[in-house]
C-alpha cells in the first residue's frame, strides 16, 4: 500500500506540474527573462547534483543494512526531497509560470506526510540511532529545518 502511495504521489505531482505549464498564459515555452532561465539552469544543475549524491550514499548504506550519514545525509534527513523540491524549483525559474509554484506549495505536505512515514520506519528498524541521528541532523535544509 505504502509502494501505491509513493508512486501515485509522485505521479499526480508531475502530472500537476504539466497542468500548470498547460494552462499559464504565455507566449513562449521558457521564460522570456534571461536571469531566470540562467539561474534556473545552475539551480537544476546543483539539484541534480545533490539527487546523485543522494542516491549513491543511500544506496551504499542500504547495501550495508544503516543509516546513510555521509555526503548530504550529514547534513539534512531528506536530500532527495530536498533535491527534487530544488530542481522543481529551478525547472520552475526555466519554464516560468506562476502555476508551477501553487502545485509545488500544494505539494508540501504530501511530502513532509510521506517523509514522516519513512522516519517512522527508519525508528522502527534502527531505534535508538536514528534518534540519534534525528537529533544531530535537520529534515530538510541544513542548520535550519
Amino acid at each position: 500500500m505504502k509502494k501505491v502511495i509513493h508512486i501515485t504521489i509522485r505521479s499526480a505531482f508531475g502530472i500537476c506540474l504539466l497542468l500548470s505549464q498547460l494552462f499559464s498564459n504565455r507566449t513562449t515555452f521558457f521564460s522570456e527573462n534571461y536571469l531566470l532561465l540562467i539561474a534556473g539552469i545552475l539551480i537544476v544543475i546543483l539539484a541534480v547534483i545533490l539527487f546523485i549524491s543522494a542516491s549513491k550514499h543511500l544506496s551504499e548504506a542500504k547495501n550495508k543494512n544503516r543509516i546513510a550519514v555521509t555526503g548530504p545525509f550529514r547534513y539534512i534527513r531528506h536530500p532527495i526531497y530536498t533535491g527534487i523540491y530544488v530542481l522543481t524549483f529551478g525547472l520552475g525559474l526555466i519554464f516560468f509560470s506562476w502555476l508551477w509554484y501553487i502545485v509545488m506549495i500544494i505539494f508540501i505536505p504530501l511530502w513532509y506526510i510521506e517523509c514522516m512515514e519513512e522516519e517512522r520506519e527508519m525508528l522502527k528498524t534502527h531505534g535508538q540511532e536514528y534518534t540519534d541521528y534525528q537529533s544531530r541532523t535537520k529534515m530538510f535544509i541544513p542548520f535550519i529545518y
